[in-house]
């Protein structure tokens, strides 16, 4: 990366950068390419692409059929409640 380009990724990036940035940024953001590149000499034959680096297989557990509490013993635990409701603060005036 040169100078141009670092100015054009800057531009992009809607950075405003002083001489000072540009000298201190310029062999940083090199490094980090360089480093990116070597990844192209990972060994890579027979891993299978993917979109996704898990296993997106959803663990879901079986639906079982449940008695719930009563509305009652539900409500017990609400800090304030009105008619069977929940009572909270009010958010829009």
């Amino acid at each position: 990366m040169d100078a141009t380009e670092l100015e054009k990724l800057a531009t992009l990036s809607r950075l405003a950068l002083t001489d000072q940035d540009r000298n201190d940024l310029l062999p940083a953001v090199s490094a980090i390419l360089a480093w990116a590149d070597g990844l192209h000499q990972a060994p890579t034959s027979g891993v299978t692409p993917m979109a996704h680096p898990h296993d997106l297989a959803l663990r879901l557990r079986d639906d079982q059929p449940e008695t719930l509490p009563s509305r009652d013993a539900l409500m017990a635990n609400a800090p304030q409640a009105s008619h069977g409701l929940f009572v909270v603060p009010r958010v829009v005036e």
